[in-house]
């Protein structure tokens, strides 16, 4: 069936910006999940869109299909969105796209800096670290809480695991703006904003070369160094990786979950009255729409077949966890919140070998944040139109603000 595609007439387009901002379209996408159909990937590819909740999990943890893409497709996309020709062996081969073996080899120089009982012993820096936010806050006043609340936990937290200067982390916030417009990038943002981010993570790495401390980029440079489980290039990759994750994807936690609440009051106190409960609630924000959408890009090792159509080798398939996550065969009610559900295995982080390592890190994060504020400012509304400050479909809330009281 994969011939019968007609595929210059798709309707999931990523190389069109209004799509990618389109409420309604992302809300049809989101809330309808349907078998596979065509569509067109930002830098112009064919790939094969998957929505429903099985396939997309099932997907997860297919062998026959490979985050690693066939040879040059990656380098191809990389040069065709901007990427300057010197950075693409940092952006070439991450620990998102490399091999099955590369990937495990360094998976595991991670995974214990970001387990459950390093996150835990995280906690009371948190929410120290929420609390003192707070205190800057006009309790009779107004704030942001992207700009005065999410984005500095997103960015300290990470930062401070990682080993980041603290000179470098405002910088960071311009790079991530330019860096997540990666589906439609500003040709004169992106290159600038990408030299600069490896630049710092270099000279990161040389000072922690130095001068080692008591942070991940310290323990990853002696591995580096002292043994063969990590290359110079892969270094910094992975890094770049780890910073970009943290704050990003935290950053855009923390924001929609605070304005899906505050539009949805019944939900809200639900969460305030019960803040032992928080993890769940955050649990279903993440379904119902975090701030993961799609996957990154899968392909095809053999010839696949997923509701009725086969995907041919090297296919390039797309999993829209924001359908996967809505899908109304595996969750009952899909589009209405509601954060007392138990029965939640939402897939914002991915499932099976990439399963994100930071997705304990993350959801600790939000539920403090929210805790805080909530227990702080129990009045706390919006200040502006939801309508006007709300998310698009691939654009996440870039500012909240917020009667405290």
């Amino acid at each position: 069936m994969a011939g019968t595609f007609d595929w210059t007439d798709v309707e999931f387009d990523l190389s069109d910006e209004s799509f990618v901002t389109d409420r309604e379209a992302g809300e049809r996408w989101i809330g309808a999940p349907r078998p596979v159909c065509p569509g067109r990937f930002s830098d112009g590819n064919d790939v094969y869109v998957v929505t429903r909740y099985e396939a997309v999990r099932s997907l997860f943890a297919d062998r026959r299909v490979s985050n690693h893409p066939p040879e040059g497709v990656h380098l191809d996309s990389m040069r065709r969105r901007g990427v300057p020709e010197e950075l693409l062996k940092y952006f070439d081969s991450t620990i998102m796209t490399m091999v099955p073996d590369d990937h495990r080899r360094v998976r595991a120089l991670i995974d214990r800096a970001f387990s459950l009982r390093r996150v835990r012993s995280l906690r009371p820096r948190i929410e120290a670290l929420a609390s003192d936010l707070l205190d800057r806050m006009d309790p009779g006043g107004e704030a942001d809480l992207v700009a005065d609340y999410a984005h500095p936990i997103s960015t300290t937290v990470i930062c401070e695991l990682l080993g980041v200067d603290d000179e470098y982390r405002d910088q960071w916030l311009k790079w991530t703006e330019a860096f997540t417009t990666f589906i439609r990038p500003d040709p004169k943002l992106l290159p600038p904003a990408l030299r600069g981010m490896v630049d710092t993570v270099v000279k990161l790495i040389h000072a922690r070369r130095v001068k080692p401390g008591d942070d991940l980029i310290s323990d990853l440079v002696r591995v580096s160094d002292e043994t063969e489980q990590l290359d110079e290039v892969e270094l910094v990759a992975l890094v770049l990786v780890l910073v970009q994750a943290g704050l990003d994807t935290v950053r855009h936690s923390i924001s929609l979950s605070f304005f899906y609440l505050l539009s949805h009051p019944e939900q809200l106190e639900l969460v305030r009255t019960q803040p032992e409960h928080t993890g769940r609630a955050v649990r279903e924000l993440m379904r119902y729409s975090g701030p993961i959408k799609m996957a990154l890009p899968r392909f095809a090792v053999e010839p696949i077949e997923i509701d009725g159509v086969t995907i041919p080798k090297d296919g390039q398939i797309q999993l829209v966890v924001g359908a996967a996550n809505n899908d109304p065969e595996r969750f009952a009610d899909p589009r209405t919140l509601d954060v007392t559900r138990a029965d939640n295995p939402q897939l914002s982080f991915a499932a099976g070998d990439h399963y994100c390592p930071g997705a304990a890190l993350a959801t600790a994060e939000t539920e403090i944040a929210l805790n805080e504020l909530f227990a702080r400012f129990p009045g706390v509304r919006l200040a502006a139109d939801p309508e006007e400050v709300g998310p698009r479909f691939l654009r996440a809330v870039s500012r909240l603000p917020v009667r405290l009281r």
